[in-house]
């Protein structure tokens, strides 16, 4: 009996030898093939974004090529683009010779290329502002002094400055837009409220402002005229408007008929 155990024992050794190898060989077996798939998985991602990467490179290569033959065709077709400079220039020689809406066309023009530097673009706003207050626009000349003023030129600093164009219009124009430039002026809106608000004002409170009820009349408003009521027998229904309207026109008939008998009676 203690035979057969101690020759158990050595083959049960063995085997669980033969055990552990095998189990580390699956280990290493599968680490293996982990390993293998993880590389095969990196190597996809990184050939996907490579392919990505050139994908993205030939479309770029491709518009900016697509892009140059479009600006190609069109200095081809229409010469190259206008330079807002040159275009100042020719609009200022228009504006001294006379042709004020041909200036103001170049310069509007010249506002409108993508290529144009801060002062080009203050001086344009400067000359378009001075054809329209030449043509008696103020709106359109108060636009454009706007935008100046936002562009970084001033209405004062321009007036001041000899190198640029001088502002032909009348004096009243010239006003409007100092006072447009200085916010004193106000807009139609603001003058429309104003002026309702004081004809709807109480008559106590416009005595008062008037120095005992002496002041001077106030503008009439849309809402005074339409509680307005006239005094008098006129009858407002409609047979009465028809008979003044029917007595009217044979009035008219009847004068006519009269100054043409007179006439024929004159010439005979």
């Amino acid at each position: 009996m203690a035979s057969a155990r101690v020759a158990i024992a050595p083959a049960m050794a063995s085997a669980s030898a033969r055990g552990r190898l095998r189990a580390a060989r699956a280990a290493a077996a599968s680490s293996r093939v982990v390993a293998s798939i993880s590389s095969s998985l990196g190597s996809k991602r990184a050939s996907r974004g490579a392919a990505r990467a050139l994908r993205e490179r030939r479309r770029a290569t491709t518009s900016t090529a697509t892009r140059r033959r479009r600006d190609a065709r069109a200095f081809a077709l229409f010469g190259p683009p206008p330079d807002p400079a040159l275009l100042l220039a020719e609009g200022k020689a228009l504006y001294a010779e006379g042709e004020r809406m041909r200036g103001y066309k170049t310069f509007e023009r010249a506002l409108r290329q993508d290529t144009i530097d801060v002062e080009t673009r203050r001086e344009l706003l400067y000359c378009c502002m001075c054809c329209n207050a030449a043509f008696g626009d103020v709106e359109t000349a108060k636009q454009f002094l706007r935008d100046m003023n936002i562009a970084g030129l001033p209405f004062d600093v321009a007036m001041l400055d000899d190198r640029l164009m001088p502002l032909e219009s009348s004096a009243q124009m010239r006003n409007q837009l100092v006072k447009f430039a200085s916010g004193e002026m106000k807009s139609q809106g603001t003058v429309q409220r104003e002026i309702f608000e004081r004809d709807r004002a109480p008559r106590g409170n416009l005595g008062a402002m008037g120095g005992g009820g002496a002041g001077k009349p106030q503008r009439m408003g849309d809402m005074d005229l339409m509680n307005l009521e006239i005094s008098g027998d006129t009858s407002a229904e409609t047979k009465d408007i028809v008979k003044r309207v029917l007595g009217l026109v044979v009035a008219s008939v009847v004068g006519f008929v009269g100054l043409f008998q007179f006439g024929l009676t004159f010439l005979r």
